[in-house]
């Protein structure tokens, strides 16, 4: 596989989602955790990022009506046995703990999901089972890790497994679906299994987001403590249905954050968010890729956790999203 390195020189910055790296030149080849790694082993080409960078496909509310509707299937309806197959996939849950219902449980449906930005909330079916994911832009997808690679074996699920159904709501799919072209995630995750590199992106063979709209995502060096956290995703006790939890971030890691949203297997990879007013990134802004539940002791015991969007998450997944072909 080919691997890459990017680098971002800024302090509190806005952010978007990528294939993550370890500070350093741009372009350079490099290894470690951070390294991102694509499932056809191509270079995503880096550049570097400034402070004052916006990115063009920060979040942003498409219009409904749009023409551009490129999805696979465009809204046919599926066949019964299509149903069935995707009805009975599996929750796909990380390895460290289940995701968790903490205390009562506070999950509200979206319905309908043609709003924004539960239209720009996926889900994602594959090989392996069910899990959650949320357009950065036209194309391009975010995810957790484990969701496009087992962890620890530098191994991918196999792309052509792979169904995208944005805003999809039970029985109904008003975007129809997108395959994937090219999934990525780092080295930290691939080849490691390291739960706070539990990252990657798929690149889709459609622009559905050009009709959807899709999430903005930021990095701040300061503490996001206290922030509001909300989080869309597919549970798998509820099967490809959308669902909604509230609560705020309760303890502040470099690269975790930390929350009592109540969440169940197969919202692995949804985005950890909220409203946001702010320089490069206002309005829904994602903060962390939501991934595991309770386990071991505190503060894993007591909250679920997703990994933090850093300076470094950022870097690549804008590379992702603007670079991979």
């Amino acid at each position: 596989m080919t691997m890459v390195r990017l680098s971002l020189a800024a302090a509190s910055a806005v952010v978007c989602l990528a294939v993550a790296v370890a500070d350093g030149a741009s372009a350079r080849p490099a290894s470690g955790p951070n390294t991102p790694v694509a499932s056809d082993g191509r270079i995503v080409p880096v550049t570097e990022v400034s402070r004052s960078f916006m990115p063009p496909f920060r979040g942003q509310a498409a219009a409904l009506g749009s023409a551009d509707r490129l999805a696979e299937f465009s809204a046919r309806p599926e066949s019964a046995r299509e149903l069935r197959r995707l009805m009975a996939l599996q929750a796909v849950t990380g390895p460290r703990g289940q995701e968790s219902i903490i205390g009562a449980d506070q999950r509200v449906r979206i319905n309908p999901t043609t709003t924004y930005p539960a239209r720009a909330t996926v889900l994602i079916t594959f090989s392996a089972g069910r899990c959650t994911g949320w357009l950065i832009n036209a194309n391009t997808v975010a995810t957790a890790g484990h969701c496009v690679g087992p962890g620890s074996g530098g191994q991918f699920y196999p792309v052509s497994s792979y169904l995208i159904f944005a805003g999809r709501n039970g029985s109904a799919s008003p975007y129809g679906s997108c395959t994937a072209k090219r999934l990525y995630s780092v080295t930290g995750w691939l080849n490691q299994g390291k739960d706070d590199y539990d990252y990657g992106a798929i690149k889709l063979n459609c622009n559905v987001g050009n009709t959807t709209g899709w999430y903005g995502y930021f990095w701040q060096s300061a503490s996001l403590l206290n922030l509001p956290t909300i989080i869309n995703g597919y549970p798998g006790d509820k099967p490809l249905t959308q669902w909604q939890s509230t609560d705020r971030v309760r303890v502040n890691q470099t690269r975790r954050t930390f929350y009592q949203n109540d969440t169940i297997g197969g919202m692995s990879g949804a985005p950890v968010w909220y409203n946001r007013s702010g320089a490069g990134c206002s309005g829904v802004c994602a903060m962390a890729i939501h991934a595991y539940g309770v386990y071991n002791g505190p503060p894993f015991s007591t909250n679920n956790h997703g990994t933090r969007i850093t300076q470094q998450v950022f870097n690549n997944l804008t590379a992702v999203g603007r670079n991979a072909p």
